[in-house]
């Protein structure tokens, strides 16, 4: 399979290489789903008044490093990357060793979500697209990280928003029983929303 390309920003053009399978999820996302993201996250920027360079982006379960490298080529004020699996991390160390404000972690997501420092960042935008089987096989894992996640947003007073890919046949309402959410659905995959505006939203 040939490589991924980044779609805008100054590394609009640029290749990166497609991962391996791991436990049967490639961390593959398609040109529609990539592309909702973050039309999404402009969307609130928008409304937040800021750009990209003002914020923290984290993105816990990086897999290829697409969504990463895209938020870089964008100029982020912060980068954050998480992956477990040790060829993946390699090849995200290899694509983005020397560069300034990116910060690589080997670590499950789950259990280091908030072992980062807080720096001056404006607002904060967190993706999450873990293996499905987090959310099959293991949804408290991922009920807590989201939980965890969500009050340390709203503890900072400042704009956040918090995105989960997964496949369409996954359940959701447990999971996001404490946090409220919105559902977005872009041909077989959701895209489940949390933030400033949604918060405001379900409250009035």
């Amino acid at each position: 399979m040939k490589g991924l390309r980044i779609s805008q920003g100054k590394w609009k053009g640029k290749e990166i290489p497609t991962p391996p399978d791991v436990s049967g999820h490639l961390n593959f996302t398609n040109s529609l789903v990539k592309k909702a993201i973050f039309s999404l996250m402009d969307s609130r920027l928008l409304s937040w008044g800021l750009s990209f360079d003002s914020i923290l982006f984290c993105d816990y379960f990086a897999g290829s490093g697409q969504i990463s490298a895209e938020a870089y080529s964008l100029s982020v004020k912060r980068l954050l990357t998480y992956e477990l699996d040790q060829t993946r991390f390699r090849n995200l160390h290899n694509l983005f060793r020397g560069l300034r404000n990116v910060q690589l972690f080997r670590k499950d997501a789950t259990k280091h979500v908030l072992k980062w420092e807080i720096g001056d960042e404006t607002a904060y935008i967190f993706y999450l697209d873990p293996p499905y089987t987090y959310w099959s096989v293991t949804p408290a894992r991922m009920q807590t990280m989201l939980e965890e996640l969500y009050q340390f947003c709203l503890s900072t007073g400042k704009p956040y928003l918090i995105l989960c890919q997964i496949p369409e046949h996954q359940t959701v309402q447990n999971i996001w029983v404490n946090v409220p959410y919105k559902i977005r659905e872009y041909g077989s995959h959701l895209i489940i929303e949390t933030g400033y505006e949604t918060n405001q939203t379900l409250e009035d």
